[in-house]
């Protein structure tokens, strides 16, 4: 079995599996190799059975295992075509995702990713631009991330990020965050001139910001 040991300013030792399924053994300092052994061994059936536990609830919300992904505040079918010697591409149509690919697992989450990342891209900066005009601000560049929770950034450059998983929420909740990251290239902190002038020109912002809170842990490409 693969662990990492972490070893800490602790008094005890106890074992937690990450969301990405890794096993993290956190112990004091002067616990020794054999000890360390001995605690994995002594608890190698609860670390099996919550691996799989938590496999099996990643795979749940998993569009590449339900074949169904969330895309602007809806979910949509997605359809896996096994053509190698085709042009590999994602096309989205009125009934949802077709992936044309090799049939590997890597192939057609490095293209829905692409596909995301693209029309982030598009979208996102489109929305920047108008709440750019409307603060009396301008960015330098945009960039596209993938990541867990944060869902975007803003540099004191001026360079705005975002995370790609927006795509996954409906326009008026992608809106908002644009609007927040914008909002920072005025009030580099969330003063209450800050807030202010987010309700002026968005006056349910609160709404649209609780959103994420709510239904953000949900979105996966």
């Amino acid at each position: 079995m693969d662990y990492t040991v972490v070893k800490q300013n602790r008094k005890t030792a106890t074992i937690v599996i990450s969301d990405n399924l890794e096993v993290l053994v956190k112990v004091p300092r002067y616990v020794t190799k054999r000890q360390i052994e001995a605690i994995v061994t002594k608890h190698e059936d609860w670390i099996l059975q919550t691996l799989e536990n938590k496999k099996q609830l990643i795979e749940a919300k998993d569009w590449y295992y339900t074949k169904r992904i969330m895309y602007l505040g809806k979910y949509w079918p997605v359809e896996l075509i096994i053509q190698p010697s085709a042009r590999q591409k994602v096309d989205f149509t009125q009934k949802g995702f077709i992936i044309v690919s090799d049939g590997s697992e890597s192939e057609s989450r490095q293209l829905m990713e692409q596909f995301y990342r693209k029309q982030a891209k598009e979208q996102l900066t489109k929305l920047a631009y108008r709440y750019a005009k409307l603060v009396g601000v301008q960015f330098q560049k945009i960039t596209i991330r993938n990541q867990k929770t944060r869902w975007g950034s803003c540099s004191s450059k001026g360079n705005l990020s975002f995370n790609l998983k927006i795509l996954c929420a409906p326009q008026e909740m992608m809106e908002y965050v644009v609007l927040h990251e914008v909002m920072h290239l005025k009030h580099f902190n969330h003063s209450k001139e800050f807030w202010k002038d987010i309700e002026v020109l968005m006056p349910d912002y609160k709404k649209r910001m609780n959103y994420f809170k709510q239904f953000g842990q949900n979105f996966m490409i």
